[in-house]
């Protein structure tokens, strides 16, 4: 990444934000050409309060989809100085299940790992999983 100056990427922001409505960091850095660290900073230092007492942006709404990434809550990201919605809990339930199913899928599929095990061998470790 190039070095630049916070004053542009705070102006990038708010032409993303304006031409977007609502703007995730992984989408305003993909917006801008700059890391997703940069990103990062750059709109939650604008959702801080400032000195005044204001605030530029708030969170709106927590997202999971992104495309090749970890699954974990990311904020979403509006104009406007209202209260930030509380990030969601952790569904543990779902995410174990979303793991066994995934786990599962490894011994189901055709692989040539799997070419070697009797079908007991991998009912086996089905079971184990």
């Amino acid at each position: 990444m190039t070095t630049t100056n916070k004053g542009v990427l705070v102006t990038k922001a708010w032409e993303a934000l304006h031409e977007f409505g609502k703007i995730t960091a992984q989408e305003f850095a993909d917006y801008a050409d700059i890391g997703r660290y940069d990103a990062h900073a750059v709109l939650n230092r604008m959702s801080k309060r400032t000195k005044d007492g204001l605030k530029r942006l708030y969170v709106a709404d927590w997202a999971y989809e992104h495309d090749d990434a970890r699954r974990y809550p990311r904020a979403i990201f509006m104009i406007g100085d209202k209260p930030d919605k509380k990030k969601p809990k952790p569904n543990i339930t779902a995410n174990r299940r979303r793991h066994e199913q995934s786990k599962n899928k490894m011994y189901r599929m055709n692989s040539v790992f799997n070419m070697a095990m009797t079908r007991d061998k991998i009912r086996e470790i089905r079971k184990t999983v």
